[in-house]
């Protein structure tokens, strides 16, 4: 629908547990270099730290993309929000709050995504008509079910633990790229799961 993406970060302090800005930007790099349309893609970055902030961040983004000449902005489940302090589509439903014409950029709304072993790709509640949950054994391997809910909280806790991630929840260079980063860390950082980051109560 576009003739290009800018993948935008913020790049400035984060709450502890999260993955720095220089991790991110290596793991990005390698995803635009090996799976992405070079010509149509660009990384750039934004010196601001996270505020955590949910709705009101998410309007804060989609101003100074703007600014950077986007026309529309991914807004997911659980922008910019921490922990359940704010309802998982609570950065959504701001931009139905502000003045028509407020902003020339349009939010792109996602709603819950996942690897669906049934459709075998990645699916969303809409899309997607396979309602059960995957299994994944303590290994990381499939023993059954559906849907493989994609989080990025669950990656991380994965990750810092030491176990095994399952294949669908990202390309294998992102994967390495995170491992070497978690491996390199003298202490870990407890990462709490939260329920927006174990799914929806129902479909």
């Amino acid at each position: 629908m576009c003739d290009g993406v800018y993948i935008h970060q913020l790049v400035g302090n984060l709450k502890p547990g999260d993955i720095p800005a220089e991790t991110r930007v290596k793991a990005i790099d390698a995803l635009v270099n090996k799976y992405f349309r070079k010509d149509r893609v660009i990384q750039g970055g934004y010196p601001m730290e996270m505020r955590y902030a949910g709705p009101r961040e998410a309007l804060l983004h989609a101003v100074f993309r703007q600014n950077y000449g986007c026309t529309h902005l991914i807004v997911g489940r659980d922008h910019a929000g921490v922990g359940d302090y704010y309802g998982p589509f609570d950065a959504q439903k701001i931009f139905n709050e502000i003045p028509p014409g407020a902003l020339l950029l349009q939010p792109l709304c996602m709603d819950w995504t996942f690897y669906c072993y049934e459709c075998g790709s990645m699916a969303s509640m809409k899309t997607c008509p396979h309602e059960s949950k995957a299994v994944i054994d303590e290994s990381g391997n499939y023993k059954g079910g559906a849907r493989l809910l994609l989080s990025g909280t669950l990656l991380r806790k994965l990750m810092s633990e030491g176990k095994p991630v399952p294949a669908e929840f990202s390309r294998p260079e992102v994967i390495a790229i995170l491992k070497e980063y978690y491996d390199s860390l003298e202490e870990k950082v407890e990462v709490k799961l939260h329920g927006a980051a174990t799914g929806p109560v129902k479909s």
